[in-house]
């Protein structure tokens, strides 16, 4: 059998190395499934893993893509795991492979999504909320009552951070690049929504939590959002770097966590499916529950065929996109070969 794919054989630009290439099916081995894909989400990293500026490199030629949901075409050939036909959501094997027919999932990553989701929620669901809730839970400790700012509050992990935060009884201040941005975040369910470049946002923080400063900082930006964290950070305050979508990586001021008795976090979420895939799994069914039952629903702004990659991941990495844009498979096999 063969397949559609979004191939690179060398690292570099999207636009430039991505191809759309006939390739074979691939083989779940013993603890893994095979997956028709139903829908693939576009993650700033995928265009990170393109450009071979990620953390993790694939091996080349590789399949873009991260993140997926769809039907188990065939189940664990060892046995146990999703049977055939369930849907299922989760990141790939190997760090790449989503944008194509069918991909590969080990067994315990292969999740079972929400019932009250369909494939496109489902496919926007694993990195960003999986991230958002390790950040906030597990690496930050986040407590009811306290105050949390979110930069890129109507991106992928901000928003999902917004809607958790929320959920567990925080305060969420979520910053913004643009109006149309701060519609998104203020639907999220934001106390408070700042625009860059409208406010003076170290004063205007200060005022909102009267002189105390923020308790827990969700940064997936980097640069001079770091800047800000550091300035309106609270006493004993935690500041959770989860990404640099900004392209530069922040100068940390070692002397201001001295002085403010503060925590500088980092938070790769991908190092506990190998690391600690225990916490995975139960952080998971945590997560679910909490999306059953405060009705969370991933924000997705867009939804593109398959064959608009490049341009989605061009849209994602100039930052001009508002929550997910998922590409959806065509609903017939046959479709993907032509």
């Amino acid at each position: 059998m063969s397949m559609l794919a979004w191939t690179f054989r060398e690292f570099g630009e999207p636009s430039a190395v991505l191809e759309l290439a006939e390739v074979p099916v691939p083989r779940p081995r013993p603890g893994q499934v095979l997956v028709r894909v139903a829908a693939a989400a576009v993650n700033f990293s995928d265009g990170l893993l393109v450009k071979g500026n990620y953390q993790v490199r694939p091996p080349l030629p590789a399949i873009a893509g991260l993140e997926l949901a769809g039907c188990v075409a065939v189940a664990d050939p060892g046995g146990g795991g999703p049977v055939q036909g369930a849907l299922v959501a989760g990141m790939v094997t190997g760090m790449a492979g989503a944008f194509a027919g069918f991909a590969v999932l080990d067994r315990s990553d292969a999740q079972t999504v929400p019932a009250s989701f369909d494939a496109i929620q489902a496919a926007s669901f694993t990195v960003s909320y999986q991230t958002a809730w390790f950040t906030l839970h597990r690496r930050c400790g986040l407590q009811p009552g306290e105050t949390v700012l979110v930069h890129a509050a109507s991106g992928g992990v901000g928003s999902a951070s917004v809607q958790l935060a929320k959920a567990h009884g925080a305060t969420v201040i979520g910053l913004v690049g643009s109006a149309a941005k701060r519609a998104a975040a203020l639907g999220l369910g934001c106390d408070h929504v700042l625009v860059r470049g409208e406010h003076d946002l170290v004063a205007v923080i200060k005022e909102l939590t009267a002189g105390r400063g923020v308790d827990v900082i969700v940064d997936p930006v980097g640069g001079t959002a770091h800047e800000i964290s550091e300035r309106v950070i609270g006493f004993e305050g935690r500041i959770a770097i989860v990404g640099f979508a900004s392209g530069v990586f922040p100068v940390v001021r070692a002397e201001r966590a001295l002085v403010k008795n503060y925590s500088i976090i980092g938070v790769h979420f991908g190092l506990y499916r190998t690391k600690r895939p225990d916490l995975v799994e139960r952080g998971y069914r945590e997560l679910c529950d909490t999306v059953e039952r405060f009705g969370i629903e991933p924000l997705v702004s867009d939804v593109r065929p398959f064959r608009d990659a490049p341009a989605a991941l061009a849209e994602v990495a100039a930052g001009t996109s508002i929550g997910r844009i998922v590409l959806e498979m065509p609903e017939d096999a046959a479709d993907l070969v032509s």
